[in-house]
């Protein structure tokens, strides 16, 4: 397991890997694991209601419940919530693997994700979208797209954003990160 941090002005940002156990070839989530030294208000997954998905291993939550609120989440395009009594998870809806999303959209998606966030009263914040990723890094715009978004936004209560991704991209969104923080 891997782990870097990164301080962007108010923003601590993590990279983490291992947290998130999954069969790549099958694109199957195992497990999901909390991390030793951090809690979180709030995490972010896509609204996949798949028994193999992150929503369905991070909770034991009713499948019905889970269902419907992935079923409305992606119908509406908008984010959804699914609240326990550890924390708040922030459905965003599924996007098709072939779907070109970059830095604008995940721009829109982070305002959003922002908004709950101030709703909900939470501060720091998991993504585990990346968590899978099979390529290589197309991802630069999103994860710049969520990042600044994050920095700019004055009304934004979010102090810690952390991602999972695996760790055959872990040097490279490191090195974003890194060449981000010396530019900012």
């Amino acid at each position: 397991m891997l782990k870097e941090k990164f301080q962007l002005k108010k923003l601590t940002v993590v990279v983490a890997t291992g947290r998130v156990e999954f069969d790549e070839e099958n694109a199957v989530i195992k497990k999901v694991h909390d991390d030793n030294e951090f809690l979180f208000d709030a995490i972010t997954c896509a609204a996949r209601p798949v028994e193999f998905s992150i929503v369905n291993q991070l909770y034991k939550l009713d499948k019905q419940e889970v269902l419907a609120a992935c079923e409305d989440c992606n119908f509406s395009r908008r984010i959804g919530v699914l609240t326990t009594e550890k924390y708040h998870l922030i459905l965003t809806p599924f996007v098709e693997r072939y779907t070109f999303f970059g830095k604008d959209q995940a721009a829109k998606l982070t305002e959003d994700v922002i908004d709950e966030c101030t709703f909900l009263g939470c501060d720091t914040l998991r993504i585990t979208q990346f968590a899978m990723m099979r390529g290589h890094m197309p991802f630069y715009d999103q994860f710049k797209g969520i990042v600044e978004t994050l920095l700019t936004d004055k009304e934004s209560p979010i102090t810690l954003v952390y991602f999972d991704v695996p760790e055959k991209n872990y040097d490279e969104v490191c090195t974003l990160f890194n060449s981000y923080k010396k530019i900012n």
